[in-house]
């Protein structure tokens, strides 16, 4: 019997008795038969304990769709499950797609569903879409890498006009364009409780930009949108800092990253910002701002003190734009993470930043500076004073990371590679969103 066979037979087991102790079911990776999940869905049937299930990468095709949504449908033998993730299933497609349309019109409990990358393409997103219209229980849509086009962008705008009930949407890494943002934004315009939106490695363009800018002039309820690396450019970034100016956006978040923005684009969202009160979280990470554009930056965050989260990563921000946002961290109170790996700054600016942090600014939580071009003597020097004298809680760096836990030698090897572990966890996370660019 194999690992996954046995994993499966205790767990069905432990769901028959409704133990208490299983209320997360997880067999991501573990290949299920059709027949393994015809069994796992009969445990699964009048079980109130289980709250979250996930099969992620099992290779579920039509037919173990078809046992799950059964029992997800079944209005007299319920069970409780609020969380389903079923991405990486790339089998089921447009005919699987049908049985969680039928889940979405029939269950009363599904909150939460994520089926990312599973091949449904726009005839699997139209049924799921139309079920959305009279669905009143779904919070979040995780959409993502499935081939879906402005035609699934349009079904997905027109259900955006009819629920009141989901609160984020991920569309990442499809081929939407213009079009497709122009649909979803008429949707906005109508819904009043989406949150956020995903909208990151599609081609919206400047074009889609403008539509969903205009949208949210009227939306008060989206929170978080993200738009990494979708063609914006300048112009793109334009349309944005138009929507930013009036502070009447209630925007939180908003993510650009790997978009081909440079200096002109940078300018104009720095001063649009400068008196907005909403934003906590941009990000730039990922494109080609220098050194007129870092100036810019700087003097937004002298007069914006709302900004907790800055990502700047992968630009072209050398020693002279460092000086400005160094001059500026001394008079900020708001700014708690700061992102600048992968930008061509040297020595100099390195230690300008240091100075700042370790004398004037007690804010900062997390720098990263990794991939500059301070040389390494220079590098262990800023990182040396930064440990030693800032408030910094998470620094990435080459040349030693800092963690809020400090390390003794007697706490042993153990700790010290408990700490090791953490660290590196933390650089995982930060070129994480560097690269990401908050999508």
């Amino acid at each position: 019997m194999g690992e996954g066979s046995s994993k499966l037979n205790n767990l069905r087991k432990a769901l028959k008795q409704n133990s208490a102790n299983v209320a997360e079911v997880e067999l991501d990776g573990v290949q299920l038969s059709d027949k393994a999940v015809r069994r796992l869905s009969d445990s699964l049937r009048g079980n109130s304990v289980v709250q979250q299930l996930s099969l992620q990468r099992c290779a579920v095709g039509p037919v173990g769709l078809q046992h799950i949504s059964d029992v997800l449908c079944n209005s007299v033998v319920t069970c409780n499950i609020r969380t389903l993730n079923l991405s990486g299933n790339r089998t089921f497609g447009a005919v699987g797609a049908q049985c969680l349309a039928s889940v979405l019109e029939t269950n009363r409990v599904l909150e939460n569903l994520a089926i990312n990358n599973c091949d449904l393409r726009d005839e699997g997103v139209e049924p799921i879409a139309n079920a959305l219209c009279r669905n009143r229980t779904l919070v979040t849509l995780e959409l993502g890498t499935n081939a879906l086009t402005n035609s699934s962008a349009q079904c997905l705008g027109d259900a955006l006009k009819l629920n009141f009930k989901l609160e984020g949407l991920s569309l990442w890494q499809n081929e939407l364009t213009g079009q497709g943002a122009q649909c979803l934004a008429e949707g906005l315009q109508v819904n009043k409780t989406l949150v956020w939106l995903g909208l990151g490695s599609n081609r919206v363009g400047a074009e889609g930009a403008w539509a969903l800018a205009e949208s949210l002039r009227v939306n008060g309820s989206l929170l978080w949108l993200g738009l990494g690396a979708n063609e914006l450019g300048d112009r793109g970034a334009l349309h944005l800092a138009g929507l930013l100016q009036g502070n009447t956006c209630n925007l939180q978040s908003l993510g650009l990253g790997g978009n081909e923005v440079r200096d002109e684009g940078a300018v104009h969202l720095a001063q649009a910002l400068k008196n907005n009160t909403h934003l906590r979280s941009l990000g730039l990470g990922g494109n080609q701002i220098a050194d007129q554009g870092g100036r810019e930056i700087a003097e937004l965050l002298q007069h914006n003190h709302t900004i907790k989260k800055l990502l700047l990563s992968s630009n072209l921000l050398g020693d002279s734009a460092m000086a400005h946002i160094a001059e500026s961290l001394a008079v900020n109170s708001g700014l708690e993470m700061l992102l600048l790996a992968a930008n061509p700054f040297g020595d100099e600016g390195g230690k300008q930043l240091a100075a700042v942090l370790c004398n004037n600014n007690r804010s900062l939580r997390v720098l990263d500076v990794h991939g500059t071009r301070m040389s390494k003597q220079g590098e262990k020097e800023v990182v040396r004073n930064l440990h030693q004298y800032s408030s910094l809680t998470k620094l990435g760096s080459a040349y030693g990371a800092k963690s809020s836990q400090h390390v003794t030698e007697a706490a042993g090897l153990a700790r010290k590679q408990a700490r090791q572990r953490e660290e590196q966890r933390f650089i995982q996370q930060a070129s994480s969103v560097a690269t990401t660019h908050l999508y």
